[in-house]
C-alpha cells in the first residue's frame, strides 16, 4: 500500500505570456485527472520578497507576497496545507515564510542539510547532528542525535527520517523523534533515492540496484543491471524506479515487487541525473553532455524532445497543473511537456531560485471555489471532498479495507484508478468543505489526504 500523495486544489489557469500584473483566468487546464492548479514562487537570491505567478502563463499574481527572507542558499519547498515556504539562508538558518501574511520563523540555526517530507514535514540535522522538525507549526527539537553526518535526508511517513550516513562504508538508518535509530550497512557507496513515502530506498551499485526496507522488515532485494546505473528515481506510488545508466542509451525500468527490470526508455546518450513529475506522467532527463535536458512521456515511453537549459536544484522541474519551468538564457520559461510550446515567461528571472506549488493564494481559491459551485452543486460548498486514507493497485485489499471502515461506522467507498498510472482510493466521503474533512482526517489517528476527484 502507498499512501496518497495528491491533496485537493484549484485548477490551474490557462493563458499565454508573462509577467502581466492582472488577475489570470482561473478556468481549468487539460491534462491528467487529479492535476492541481500551479503556481511558481520566485525567490529572489540576494533575499528580499518572494513573489508569485500563475502558471501555465507565469502572469504575475495581482496580490504580492508579504514576509521578507534574507540571503537564501537553498529553497527546500513548500508545505501547501500549513501555507509555508521553508528556505536555508546562506547563514545556515532555516527559516519559514508563512504565504498568508508576513511572518518568518527561524525553525534552526547551524544546519548542516534539510528536507521536506511527504506530509509537510520540514527536517533539519545540525552541526551537532540533533534532529528539529516542524510539523504543522509545532517545532520540536529530538532527544537524541544522528549516529553520523547524513549525507543525503529522506523524510518519511509518520514523521520519521531515512538518512545515508557516513563515508566510504555508508549506512542507512532510520529514527523518529519517539524511537531508537536502525541501522543497517550499505554494500554500495553509489547514488541513493528513496520511495515517496520512504518505505523503500534505492541504493545503485556497479552492477545492479540494490531496494532496502528501511525499517527491516523484509531483506534487502537486488536487480542487476549490467550498464552500471546511477541516476535513480521512484514512480510517485513507489512501484517502480527509473534508471540512468553510465554505458547504456536509455533508461532502465525495474519493478520492485516483482524485483527485475522491465521495459525500458531510449534516449540519444546516457542519463546523469532524472526528475520526476508528482504525477508520473512526465520524467526530465539531463544528458551527460551539454546545457540541456529531455523531456519523456512516461505514458507511452516515449522521448518527446530535448530543450537548452542549465541544470540546477530548483529546475528544470515539472509543477502540479503540468507545466515544465526551466532556466532559459536569462529568463525562466513555462513550456507545455507534450508540445515544448512556451506558455509564458519572466525575463531575467534566472538568477532567482523558484519553487512550484499547489498552494494557492486566497483570492485563487475564493474563485476557484465559486466557479466550481457553480458548476456542480451536488455536494456544494468546497466538495466534493473525500479523505483519502490508502491507494493500492490491488483492487480486492482496497475493497477489504473499505468493507472494514463501514463496518466501523465510517463511509467508505474505493474510487476506481482514474488513469493508468493511479490505483484504486479508500475514501471517506464526501464531504462539503476541507474545514469538515480536515475534522474527520485527524480523527483516524493515521495519515490521510483531501482528495478532489474533479479537480
Amino acid at each position: 500500500m502507498a499512501l496518497a500523495l495528491w491533496g485537493c486544489r484549484p485548477q490551474a489557469p490557462g493563458g499565454s505570456s508573462s509577467q502581466a500584473v492582472a488577475a489570470p483566468s482561473l478556468r481549468p487546464t487539460t491534462g491528467p485527472p487529479g492535476r492541481h492548479a500551479g503556481f511558481a514562487i520566485r525567490v529572489p537570491i540576494e533575499g528580499g520578497v518572494p513573489r508569485l505567478y500563475a502558471l501555465p502563463s507565469l502572469a504575475e499574481w495581482p496580490t504580492p507576497l508579504r514576509g521578507k527572507l534574507a540571503d537564501v542558499e537553498q529553497l527546500l519547498g513548500v508545505d501547501p496545507e500549513a501555507a509555508e515556504l521553508f528556505v536555508r539562508t546562506r547563514k545556515r538558518a532555516v527559516v519559514a515564510l508563512d504565504l498568508d501574511g508576513d511572518r518568518t520563523d527561524t525553525v534552526a540555526t547551524d544546519v548542516q542539510i534539510a528536507t521536506l517530507g511527504p506530509d509537510g514535514t520540514l527536517f533539519a540535522v545540525d552541526s551537532r547532528r540533533r534532529v528539529i522538525t516542524l510539523s504543522r507549526r509545532v517545532r520540536l527539537t529530538w532527544p537524541h542525535p544522528l549516529e553520523g553526518d547524513p549525507r543525503d535526508l529522506f523524510g518519511a511517513a509518520n514523521e520519521r527520517l531515512v538518512a545515508m550516513v557516513g563515508g566510504e562504508r555508508p549506512s542507512l538508518i532510520v529514527v523518529a523523534a519517539d524511537q531508537p535509530a536502525a541501522s543497517r550497512p550499505l554494500p554500495d557507496n553509489g547514488d541513493v533515492t528513496a520511495s515517496r513515502w520512504g518505505d523503500l530506498v534505492a541504493v545503485a551499485g556497479d552492477s545492479g540496484v540494490t531496494l532496502f526496507d528501511p525499517l527491516g522488515r523484509r531483506e534487502p532485494g537486488f536487480v542487476r543491471i549490467a550498464d552500471h546505473p546511477r541516476a535513480l528515481v521512484f514512480s510517485p506510488s513507489g512501484h517502480r524506479v527509473y534508471v540512468g545508466v553510465r554505458a547504456g542509451l536509455g533508461l532502465a525500468v525495474i519493478d520492485r515487487y516483482a524485483l527485475r527490470e522491465i521495459d525500458g526508455v531510449a534516449l540519444p546518450m546516457p542519463a546523469a541525473a532524472l526528475r520526476l513529475d508528482p504525477f508520473g506522467q512526465w520524467l526530465i532527463a539531463r544528458p551527460t553532455a551539454g546545457d540541456s535536458a529531455w523531456v519523456v512521456d512516461l505514458s507511452i515511453k516515449r522521448l518527446v524532445g530535448g530543450f537548452p537549459t542549465s541544470w540546477r536544484a530548483d529546475l528544470p522541474t515539472v509543477s502540479p497543473d503540468g507545466s515544465l519551468l526551466l532556466r532559459r538564457g536569462n529568463d525562466v520559461v513555462a513550456v507545455r511537456p507534450d508540445s515544448l510550446m512556451v506558455t509564458g515567461r519572466v525575463a531575467g528571472g534566472a538568477s532567482d531560485l523558484w519553487v512550484t506549488t499547489n498552494w494557492s493564494p486566497r483570492g485563487a481559491r475564493t474563485a476557484t471555489a465559486a466557479s466550481a459551485a457553480g458548476t456542480d452543486d451536488s455536494v456544494g460548498g468546497e466538495g466534493p471532498l473525500y479523505v483519502q486514507v490508502s491507494v493500492s493497485r490491488n483492487q480486492t485489499w482496497s475493497g477489504q479495507m473499505a468493507e472494514q471502515l463501514i463496518r466501523a461506522g465510517l463511509p467508505a467507498k474505493v474510487l476506481p484508478p482514474a488513469s493508468a498510472d493511479e490505483g484504486f482510493r479508500v475514501v471517506l466521503g464526501p464531504y462539503r468543505t476541507r474545514t469538515e474533512a480536515e475534522g474527520i482526517g485527524k480523527k483516524l489517528g493515521r495519515p490521510y489526504w483531501i482528495y478532489n476527484p474533479e479537480q
